[in-house]
């Protein structure tokens, strides 16, 4: 798996195939897989979160997630051509967890959110099992979240408490996780219930489902300028480095 550094956070030259191949292997060895979207946000902010930039460095797949990072890798010379969003990921990991009758275990979103994201996995994928959910609005210790996870035995974990929680609570506790499979998945258990709809397939075909969110969303406005932001200051990393190292 080659992997290239933007703005000094590892992303993953990965297909959807590509991992959907390593989890049964993981599975079969007992190993940790640590799926962690890379987007321009994590990218950006990461810097103020030392134990997620360490966490990502010893994370096994980092996705490119989102099309500012394979811009940035186009406009930098390297190899990442295609996004693997968080979300279609998690649909495709759904569909091997009910081919293979695993099982698999939600944490994060609001109380009646995550209700919602049970029942419609639980009716389009009848043959995982849904070992078990806590919301991310809970009052539980983290030993207590962690036990409830441990003793469902599930093979595959989903962790939906958005950027930063959700990897400063991986980073924090994985090591005392008995799960195979790890993926933060940010607001996916939003639109699999039904209570955010996804953009139109116009914006996912040209890659602008971040700007549907943020027209969607008043309070998101202000994301519109993060991707030119992002591009410019990525370049420009770039170029340093590329100086640096001749």
């Amino acid at each position: 798996m080659k992997s290239e550094l933007i703005m000094g956070i590892p992303v993953d030259n990965l297909s959807y195939d590509n991992i959907i191949e390593d989890i049964s292997n993981y599975l079969d060895r007992h190993r940790k897989m640590t799926i962690i979207s890379i987007n321009p946000q994590i990218v950006t902010e990461s810097k103020k979160y030392p134990d997620i930039v360490d966490f990502i460095w010893r994370s096994t797949h980092r996705i490119p997630d989102g099309i500012g990072i394979v811009l940035v890798s186009r406009l930098t010379g390297g190899s990442i051509f295609n996004r693997v969003t968080g979300f279609d990921l998690m649909i495709r990991i759904l569909a091997y967890a009910n081919e293979n009758n695993k099982r698999i275990f939600l944490y994060g979103a609001k109380p009646q959110i995550l209700e919602d994201t049970v029942k419609n996995i639980k009716h389009s994928y009848p043959d995982l099992v849904v070992a078990g959910a806590i919301d991310g609005y809970n009052q539980l210790k983290d030993k207590e979240i962690i036990s409830q996870i441990n003793e469902s035995k599930s093979d595959i974990l989903f962790v939906a408490l958005g950027f930063p929680r959700q990897e400063q609570w991986l980073a924090r506790n994985i090591h005392e996780l008995n799960v195979s499979i790890f993926q933060d998945v940010g607001g996916s258990f939003d639109v699999i219930s039904g209570h955010v709809k996804r953009a139109p397939d116009i914006f996912i075909k040209f890659h602008l489902e971040w700007l549907y969110r943020s027209l969607s969303n008043p309070k998101r406005l202000g994301r519109i300028l993060q991707l030119p932001i992002f591009l410019c200051k990525s370049i420009v990393w770039s170029m340093r480095n590329d100086k640096r190292n001749r």
